[in-house]
């Protein structure tokens, strides 16, 4: 066992955090930065407080013993949200007054918690493989009520990549990739709804939904676009200051990188995530701790996503989905469970065991 200090990732993400803020300022600027800004700063330090906790005072033992609490009180969070007024056409939110809770946010940590406990028991291998689904297919459905097609498919991916990572239904996991390739295009055709639909199928042809579901996607790429090698500057971009590209301190908060920080600053943002996911990835390979393996594995495929996705909805690449960049865009929900996951992967580098 070697005791190490890891350096890289808090440092990595420090650098994203930071501009992530810098960005945010420039994205909301006017009216809105006073609030926007401040309420992220807010979050980014308690981001902060939460990684530093989770890396260097809790114990690491806590997330297996209370991992079945957690998938519980999220589950309990996904049906109740569900009874509540809706916000912007979705019932994602709970409302806490000073802040919005969203519970698909935890279930997406707590699922990892549960699958990497249970995969990780020494039960019958098809009872663990049938219940652990019956679970996911649960978080998924609840989910999809909202409705959250993004996070749907982010369950998707937590479930696929840890149930394969564990290496311990090989056979099943071929029969699961068959049927998940038949499911998929049923699914599009009669399993979501019209506008749902559009957004998957208009990546393909933006032209066709131009003025209805790539809207965003055609706006943000021509922003992405205007902003040449190096970018208009700070607070410049003329489509981010007059409002050109909807969302863009969430979902196409990219757009803004690359108006105002060019081909140099987009690159540099993709850069430094590979860089956290390696260190992430990293870490994972050396732990001797077969649940934080999974546990860790699951934390990766949940960037991993949000990065690929986020990016490639904002160039054309991937279909419109709701997915918010890691660390940078507007949320407190989702600093909070990305600055957790990082502290529990950073939990696990000073204490690891080289397996290469």
């Amino acid at each position: 066992m070697k005791a190490r200090f890891e350096w890289q990732l808090p440092f990595v993400m420090a650098i994203l955090m930071t501009f992530g803020l810098v960005v945010l300022y420039s994205a909301t600027f006017g009216e809105r930065e006073e609030y926007l800004f401040g309420r992220q700063l807010v979050w980014a330090l308690l981001s902060w407080a939460v990684f530093i906790f989770t890396a260097y005072v809790l114990k690491r033992k806590v997330w297996r013993d209370f991992a079945v609490v957690l998938i519980l009180l999220s589950t309990a969070g996904l049906v109740l949200v569900l009874f509540l007024s809706p916000i912007e056409g979705s019932k994602r939110w709970i409302d806490l007054g000073i802040a919005s809770l969203q519970p698909s946010e935890i279930a997406k940590f707590s699922l990892i918690l549960f699958l990497g406990y249970l995969y990780s028991l020494e039960t019958k291998r098809y009872l663990s493989f049938l219940f652990g689904t019956l679970v996911t297919l649960m978080i998924m459905g609840l989910i999809y009520l909202e409705p959250d097609l993004g996070t749907t498919i982010i369950i998707v991916v937590i479930w696929y990549f840890m149930t394969l990572i564990s290496k311990k239904f090989d056979r099943l996991m071929i029969v699961m990739t068959a049927l998940i390739v038949v499911a998929v295009p049923v699914v599009l055709m009669f399993g979501l709804e019209s506008y749902q639909r559009d957004r998957i199928l208009s990546f393909l042809d933006p032209e066709k939904y131009a003025s209805g579901a790539a809207y965003n996607t055609i706006q943000a790429i021509r922003a992405i676009g205007s902003g040449g090698w190096t970018g208009r500057g700070f607070v410049q971009g003329t489509m981010n200051r007059l409002g050109y590209v909807p969302a863009d301190h969430t979902d196409f908060i990219f757009s803004v990188i690359g108006e105002e920080w060019g081909f140099v600053g987009a690159v540099t943002v993709i850069l430094l995530y590979s860089l956290l996911l390696w260190r992430i990835w990293i870490i994972t390979r050396r732990t001797g701790d077969f649940f934080g393996r999974l546990v860790m594995s699951g934390f990766f495929a949940v960037f991993a996503f949000h990065v690929v996705e986020n990016i490639g909805m904002n160039l054309g690449l991937l279909p419109v989905t709701g997915i918010p960049l890691p660390l940078i865009s507007y949320g407190g929900s989702s600093s909070m469970i990305f600055a957790l996951q990082l502290g529990i992967v950073q939990s696990y580098a000073g204490r690891s065991v080289d397996l290469r």
